[in-house]
């Protein structure tokens, strides 16, 4: 149906797929002119390029290669955009917890390697996947049934009819939605404060609940979905995450524009973001300052 919605990925598709050309346009100028070996390009371009070639295992078409491009745009920028807009937000909502991280990043000193990001600064890691369970960027995904199959549930279920079920049966084809953002929060996995901003919870004995631990997941979210189809790209996503926020934080403050009882709303554009209640778009208005220490 024609919708302003429709409208929107409509022109976002066409946009991405301008980019994509332009991109690949510029590094063709670039192997030809000698500024990038070919044989030695290791960047996503030169892969896919590489994956065109007559000689290569997988023979991919300039419309294949167009389409991994506006993908890899989406995946791996916009996702991260929007968890970094939803860790200010929650940072500018809770002076403490922010004073608390800025008070770790200048204690630390010195700009952390991939290792360090990862080991050595743990209430950054508190809070980036705090920030990664109570606002995933992705708020659901569809999986499609390969067979017929049966799905155990781990509490039973009183349908429509009041009959009380175990399971549910699935027939080839039959498309599934799961909704990440709902798992992530449930009070039942989480425990009563789920759906509050804590990010203490990855650093206390016990913190995590014995439910949420049974999710097989990636840090036990479903955050970056799960199995053979997840998030190849979580690793880069996490460090680049933890990245901007260490220059971020270190030499900069972060309060609402309004004051702490702004009230925020979820808009809904490609992905989740946060907006301002009765301003139109996805704005996030914040006061930002430098920090001085």
């Amino acid at each position: 149906m024609p919708t302003a919605r429709g409208d929107l990925f409509g022109d976002m598709n066409q946009t991405l797929a301008d980019v994509s050309r332009k991109f690949l346009e510029r590094s063709r100028e670039e192997r030809e002119a000698g500024v990038i070996d070919g044989k030695d390009d290791k960047s996503i371009i030169g892969v896919l390029i590489k994956a065109k070639d007559a000689g290569s295992d997988v023979q991919l078409s300039i419309e294949e290669i167009l389409a991994q491009m506006k993908l890899f745009i989406t995946a791996g920028y916009e996702t991260t955009s929007v968890g970094m807009t939803w860790a200010l937000l929650e940072l500018a909502r809770n002076p403490d917890i922010q004073i608390k991280l800025r008070t770790e990043l200048l204690a630390f000193g010195s700009d952390p390697t991939y290792d360090q990001l990862t080991n050595s600064l743990p209430y950054l890691d508190a809070v980036v996947h705090e920030t990664l369970r109570l606002h995933p960027p992705l708020a659901e995904f569809l999986r499609q049934a390969a067979e017929d199959d049966v799905i155990p549930l781990s509490e039973p279920v009183r349908t429509k009819s009041g009959r009380v079920v175990n399971s549910i049966s699935v027939t080839r084809g039959t498309q599934i939605g799961i909704s990440t953002a709902c798992i992530n929060r449930s009070t039942a996995i989480w425990g009563a404060d789920a759906k509050v901003f804590r990010p203490e919870r990855w650093l206390e004995e016990g913190g995590i609940p014995k439910k949420a631990q049974e999710l097989q997941s990636y840090r036990h979210l479903l955050t970056f979905v799960d199995g053979p189809r997840t998030c190849l790209g979580k690793g880069f996503a996490v460090a680049e995450f933890k990245t901007v926020m260490v220059v971020l934080i270190k030499s900069f403050v972060f309060e609402m524009r309004d004051g702490p009882g702004t009230q925020i709303e979820m808009g809904m554009g490609l992905l989740p973001r946060p907006r301002v209640v009765g301003e139109d778009g996805t704005k996030l208005p914040l006061r930002v300052s430098r920090y001085e220490g």
